[in-house]
C-alpha cells in the first residue's frame, strides 16, 4: 500500500505532494491581498468618516509599542578592538571583569588585574543581540596570557607534575605499570591515590621534561619492616644484611637485648621500597602437590614425646586456579578460586610413645646454665691483645655458683681441657651438645647420665680467663652455634 504524504480536500489523499508556487505567483498573490485590504480600508474609511490624522495617530502608537517591546539601548563592548557582544549597561561588563579577575587570581595564587583596553558605543539593538554574559566572561578568561588549559598528575593530593597534553603523562605511568604485566595479568593499578585531572594552571608550571617525575616515581624510600630470627643469626649479621649498623638495629629494637636471640623471634628492620608502588592480579592454574593426612597410634614402647613413621602415605596432586596479587612485583596474597583434585592423597601413619620419659632424658630444648650478666658474646672478639673467635657466651657469675645441666643427657668429657680448663660435655643426642668450662670442680664422671636442671660442676677461673664466669656453648653435630639462639 502506498504512503499517504498529504490529505486532500474533502478527506481524500493525495498520493504525491503538490508542486511548490514559483515567486512570480506569490508577489501576484501578495498584491492581490494589498489590493483588497486597501480597498476594504477606503469603504472603511468612507463609511465611518475616520480622518487621515487619527489613522497616523494609531500607526504611530502602535508603531512605538510594537519597537519598544523588541528593541532596547545597550553597549557594544570592544575590548582591546574587538567588539565581544552589546550588554544592556557597563555595569554588567564591570560584574564580568571582577569575575574573571578572581578566577585567575585563583589559579595563580596572587592577585591579578585585567589590563585590556575597554570602551563602549551606544547602540539600540534587538533585545535578542543581547550577548550571553557567560560567553563574555570565558573569552576574556581564555584569553589572559599568564593561564592556560593543563594536565595535573596528584600523588595523594600533591601536585607532581602538569603538561598540555595528558598523552606524556599516561605514557609515562604506562611504561611504570610495563615491567609487572603478563600475559596472565588481569588488573594492573597503582598502590597509592594517583589522579590525573584536566584543569586551569599557571602556565609557568607547565613541563615537557618528564624526567625528573620518573626519577622520583621510580626512586626507592625506606620503611620498617619485619625480620624473622633464623637458626646461627648474630645482630651483627642481621644488621649487615640489612644494610643498617648495629646501633641502627637496636635504636628500632629497644626491648631487644644484642647477644639474646632465639630462633622466630621477630625483629623490626629497614627494607626499601618503590616510592610508587605497582599492584598487579594475575590469574593462574598450576599444579600443587599436597601434603598427606596424619594419623597417629599410640605405642607403649615408646617414650612420650618419640615418634615413628609407620606408613608414610603419599602427597596428592591438586590443579588450582587462584588470582595472585603483588605488590611491584611481590606476591602479597592469593585467593583460590577452583581446586581440582588430580592424584589423592594416602594417609601418613605415624606411632607415638606414651611410656614416661626417664628423667634424664632429653627435653629437646635448653635452659640457661646459670643466672648472670653475660659479658662476652659469640662471634669475633679481642682478649689480650689478640682477635679471635668466641664460640660461646660469657656469664660472669660469683666464684662457685652451681652450674646446671641445659638438658637431660650422658655426659662425655669431664676433666681439665687445655683453656678451657675444668670442663663439663653432655650429648643430648640428634647431634646436639652442651660444653660448660672454666669450672673450679666437676661433680659428673664421663659416661654419667644427668637431667635438665641438675647441678654438674661449680663456677671457678681455670683455664684461659680473666674471672670467675661460665662459658657455655651449643653445638649441632659438633659445630659450634649461637647459645642467644637456643635459649630462651
Amino acid at each position: 500500500m502506498d504512503e499517504i504524504l498529504f490529505p486532500a480536500p474533502g478527506g481524500a489523499a493525495e498520493r504525491r505532494a503538490p508542486a511548490r508556487p514559483d515567486f512570480a505567483q506569490r508577489r501576484e498573490e501578495l498584491s492581490r491581498r494589498y489590493d483588497e485590504l486597501m480597498f476594504r480600508w477606503d469603504h472603511f474609511r468612507q463609511t465611518h468618516k475616520v480622518r487621515p490624522k487619527w489613522f497616523l495617530a494609531a500607526a504611530l502608537t502602535l508603531g512605538v509599542v510594537s519597537t519598544a517591546t523588541l528593541y532596547t539601548p545597550g553597549y557594544a563592548v570592544v575590548v582591546d578592538g574587538q567588539e565581544l557582544g552589546v550588554v544592556a549597561d557597563k555595569a554588567q561588563f564591570e560584574t564580568i571583569q571582577g569575575r574573571v579577575e578572581d578566577r585567575v587570581s585563583r589559579v595563580l595564587g596572587r592577585d591579578y588585574t585585567l589590563e585590556n583596553t575597554v570602551s563602549y558605543r551606544w547602540r539600540v539593538v534587538n533585545k535578542r543581540d543581547l550577548s550571553s554574559l557567560s560567553g563574555v566572561e570565558n573569552y576574556l578568561f581564555n584569553h589572559v596570557s599568564e593561564v592556560t588549559r593543563g594536565y595535573v598528575l596528584s600523588l595523594d593530593g600533591q601536585t607532581l607534575a602538569t603538561c598540555a597534553s595528558s598523552r606524556e603523562l599516561t605514557d609515562l605511568l604506562e611504561s611504570l605499570k610495563a615491567p609487572y604485566v603478563n600475559e596472565n595479568t588481569i588488573q594492573a593499578d597503582f598502590t597509592a591515590d594517583l589522579t590525573l585531572r584536566s584543569e586551569y594552571v599557571d602556565v609557568r608550571q607547565i613541563t615537557d621534561d618528564l624526567s625528573s617525575l620518573r626519577a622520583l616515581l621510580t626512586s626507592n624510600t625506606v620503611e620498617a619492616a619485619t625480620y624473622t630470627v633464623q637458626a646461627g643469626d648474630t645482630t651483627s649479621a642481621i644488621a649487615l644484611r640489612q644494610g643498617m649498623s648495629l646501633a641502627d638495629l637496636l635504636a628500632m629494637n629497644p626491648d631487644v637485648e644484642a647477644d639474646k636471640l632465639w630462633i622466630g623471634q621477630e625483629l623490626t628492620v629497614r627494607q626499601s621500597v618503590p616510592y610508587l608502588g605497582v599492584r598487579t592480579v594475575d590469574q593462574v592454574t598450576y599444579e600443587e602437590a599436597v601434603e598427606p593426612p596424619v594419623e597417629y597410634v599410640d605405642d607403649d614402647t615408646m617414650y612420650q614425646g618419640d615418634t615413628k613413621v609407620l606408613d608414610p602415605g603419599a602427597e596428592g596432586l591438586d590443579r588450582v586456579t587462584a588470582q595472585i596479587t603483588y605488590i611491584s612485583g611481590t606476591e602479597d596474597h592469593r585467593d583460590i578460586l577452583e581446586t581440582q583434585v588430580l592424584t589423592p592423597t594416602a594417609t601418613k601413619v605415624v606411632a607415638q610413645g606414651t611410656k614416661e620419659r626417664p628423667k634424664t632424658m632429653p627435653k629437646g630444648y635448653f635452659i640457661w646454665p646459670v643466672s648472670g650478666r653475660v659479658t662476652s658474646s659469640y662471634g669475633g672478639r679481642s682478649i689480650f691483645g689478640t682477635y679471635n673467635f668466641h664460640g660461646g657466651i660469657d656469664i660472669a657469675v660469683p666464684y662457685g655458683t652451681s652450674v646446671k645441666a641445659a638438658d637431660g643427657g650422658t655426659v662425655t668429657t669431664a676433666g681439665y681441657k687445655g683453656s678451657y680448663g675444668y670442663c663439663v660435655i653432655i650429648d643430648h643426642g640428634n647431634g646436639k651438645s652442651t660444653l660448660y668450662a672454666h669450672n673450679s670442680k666437676l661433680l659428673v664422671s664421663v659416661g654419667d647420665k644427668v637431667y635438665q636442671g641438675q647441678t654438674i660442676a661449680k663456677v671457678g677461673t681455670t683455664g684461659r680467663t680473666t674471672g670467675p664466669h661460665c662459658h657455655f656453648e651449643v653445638r649441632i653435630n659438633g659445630n659450634q652455634q649461637n647459645p642467644r639462639n637456643y635459649l630462651p
